[in-house]
């Protein structure tokens, strides 16, 4: 983990976030023209590396996380690919995500197809973070011992919403040590924290403490990713940069589900952070149906028609 020097520290954590000039800016990028024709397929082909090809639902069985692999390593038509002469570019999803329980299908599915995609896991209580620590260290634990290389743990809302930020930093500490040499990514849950100045707070803090991606929400909260909550993550992703040197991968999850919208978070990116943030080391989109949006998009870029239902494979 690396921690800014003090004086710094106390600098960035008593920062208070200008709400107005957030939402301004959030509507800026909404706003902004979006790349059409040759330019938009290939921004698409970009951001379908940077997804987190993610089921986590109640009924997901062993059949539907091996479908779900396959996808990701095939996320658009052979055909499709061929005609942008893009087939042999070795165009993948960045990884599958899966609850811990399902780590050890999604393993051998991708090990069965000879891919080295990496298994993402949720834990630490997915999605609330309410079972006692010790169960959820245990979880991080198993999913790594199952083969997972990437964990998205969930923060204690609590300790965000009371302003105990040491026993946060304490407990995230401790999800990264349980971690081990896999990458660990931090959800907030911004939809529960309360205000723009919590979410700064809680970015800083997850990244003090050793995380490799804050990541927006779990998808299951009432408010997901939304651009203003982003504004305020990746900047403070770029004033950590500034003060350590670091830098910090993001993930928005939850909500995410068309083209347009990919285009969009690209765009915020490439301007709040730089193209170093264009790649899936330190940009993941958390979907589980943004995917065939964006095949259906490339489809009618290269057939000037857009796919019937049975046309595209769905993950």
């Amino acid at each position: 983990m690396i921690t800014p020097p003090p004086s710094k520290e106390k600098e960035l954590i008593s920062d208070q976030v200008n709400t107005q000039a957030v939402l301004k800016r959030a509507q800026h990028i909404q706003g902004r023209k979006l790349a059409k024709k040759q330019w938009q397929a290939a921004w698409l082909l970009k951001a379908v590396t940077c997804i987190d090809l993610t089921t986590l639902a109640g009924d997901d069985t062993p059949s539907n996380v091996h479908r779900l692999c396959l996808k990701a390593i095939q996320p658009v038509r052979y055909d499709l690919l061929k005609s942008m002469d893009m087939h042999d570019k070795g165009v993948t999803t960045a990884a599958v995500c899966v609850y811990p329980s399902r780590v050890a299908d999604a393993v051998k599915s991708l090990k069965a197809a000879n891919s080295s995609l990496p298994v993402a896991s949720v834990a630490t209580g997915f999605p609330a973070g309410q079972t006692p620590l010790k169960t959820r260290l245990e979880e991080v634990r198993m999913a790594v011992v199952d083969g997972a290389t990437e964990i998205d743990i969930v923060i204690n809302r609590t300790l965000a919403l009371t302003g105990q930020w040491e026993a946060m930093y304490d407990e995230i500490c401790q999800f990264r040590e349980a971690c081990g040499d896999a990458h660990m990514k931090t959800i907030l849950a911004i939809g529960e924290l309360g205000t723009f100045t919590n979410v700064y707070k809680a970015s800083l803090v997850a990244m003090m403490a050793g995380s490799d991606f804050i990541k927006t929400s779990t998808g299951k909260e009432a408010v997901n990713a939304t651009y203003p909550v982003a504004i305020v993550m990746v900047r403070a992703i770029r004033d950590y940069f500034l003060c350590t040197g670091h830098k910090v991968g993001f993930k928005p999850a939850g909500g995410i589900r068309t083209a347009k919208e990919a285009l969009v978070w690209l765009t915020l990116m490439k301007e709040e952070l730089g193209d170093d943030w264009l790649h899936p080391h330190l940009f993941r989109l958390g979907a589980s149906s943004l995917l065939a949006d964006i095949e259906r998009q490339i489809y009618h870029y290269v057939t000037g028609q857009y796919a019937a239902f049975h046309e595209l494979p769905m993950a």
